[in-house]
């Protein structure tokens, strides 16, 4: 089937959350467009993650409260069957949005293969996945029937003239401008996804020295204790040209830096996902969770750092408080040295770009 055959006008994109998936639904959202570029396309999120794609120059994002409780949630209903939806396109496929993909009333609805029961075999060592594609390339499940693939190309994200002058005033300040910059995203939403901090210190001062490079420190508020754990190790290692970032930037502000950056270090977090959105060259370490999950970094300037063949690996579907198995191989396995010659690896191959 031609998509383009069924006259579709508008069309709601639902992905409720977070950010690093909300990013990677951008490959379908540019297909999306370039398929039919005088739809309307709406992308109902929640109301923190909005401004994530507020930029984006073929979107209209809609965000909703989620502490306004059920009755926000009809007024929100209403207000979408109003738009009188073509195809409703469902990217997160939980409670409340199959809801939404039903009582908005659309002429079609779809929704993409979610593998949740595979995923979860993962933890107890079946693994039905060997085959999977990537997230990014899974939510074009949704659109399999019109026959609307994804093209290899990595995801996007916009960030404006303002957000982009922020970020080069910040390095200007911190005597960074004008010299390569390495950033260092220590953070991730749970224990068993963070590489230590003391690594992460040891492996950034190294290659800043490699790369003859300044070091900026990006993350949320959540970050900030790993951040400081971070810019200690990296002061104790010898590195003066840096600046701590971690807790000060916005989501977009975030990725102005990325941008600048030479290479990013991250952890499976949505800095890294923003690395690889900004073509930024991004070496990933990944812990507790692995490639069937369908979450490494979607893009061809990326390279990860993982230790194969454990058999308690992945332990989770997004991490965990700390290692069931009370080793934390999956990380205490890669060192400093591994990190450093794949950032320099990265650097090297794609000096030019």
């Amino acid at each position: 089937m031609n998509l383009a055959s069924f006259n579709i006008r508008r069309i709601l994109v639902i992905r409720t959350s977070s950010f690093g998936d909300i990013i990677l639904t951008t490959p379908l959202l540019r297909a999306l467009h370039q398929a039919l570029p005088s739809a309307e396309i709406d992308f109902f999120t929640k109301q923190e993650y909005r401004s994530l794609l507020e930029h984006h120059p073929a979107v209209k994002v809609i965000g909703f409260d989620p502490a306004l409780g059920f009755s926000g949630l009809l007024r929100e209903l209403r207000e979408l069957r109003a738009r009188k939806y073509d195809l409703v396109l469902d990217l997160q496929v939980n409670p409340r949005s199959i809801l939404i993909r039903y009582l908005s009333r659309p002429r079609m609805r779809r929704r993409y293969r979610k593998y949740s029961l595979e995923r979860r075999l993962l933890k107890w060592g079946i693994n039905l996945l060997k085959e999977a594609k990537p997230v990014a390339e899974r939510y074009f499940s949704a659109l399999e029937d019109f026959g609307i693939q994804p093209n290899g190309n990595g995801p996007e994200i916009y960030f404006s003239d303002a957000e982009l002058s922020k970020a080069k005033g910040l390095l200007e300040q911190a005597g960074l401008a004008g010299m390569p910059l390495l950033g260092l995203a220590p953070g991730a939403s749970k224990f068993t996804k963070r590489w230590p901090a003391e690594r992460f210190a040891k492996a950034g001062a190294a290659l800043a020295q490699e790369l003859n490079a300044g070091v900026v420190i990006l993350g949320g508020k959540d970050d900030l204790a790993v951040a400081e754990e971070v810019l200690t190790g990296l002061r104790a290692g010898g590195v003066e040209k840096l600046k701590n970032l971690a807790g000060q930037l916005t989501i977009l502000e975030s990725s102005a830096v990325i941008s600048l950056c030479r290479i990013l270090v991250s952890n499976d977090s949505a800095l890294m996902h923003l690395a690889t959105a900004v073509d930024t060259p991004v070496a990933a370490v990944f812990g507790a969770t692995a490639r069937e999950l369908g979450f490494f970094p979607y893009g061809k300037k990326a390279r990860v750092l993982e230790v194969s063949g454990l058999d308690c690996r992945p332990c989770s579907l997004h991490g965990e408080k700390d290692c069931p198995e009370g080793h934390f191989n999956c990380m205490l396995q890669i060192g400093p040295e591994q990190v450093v010659e794949a950032g320099k690896e990265l650097v090297e191959r794609f000096k030019n770009d």
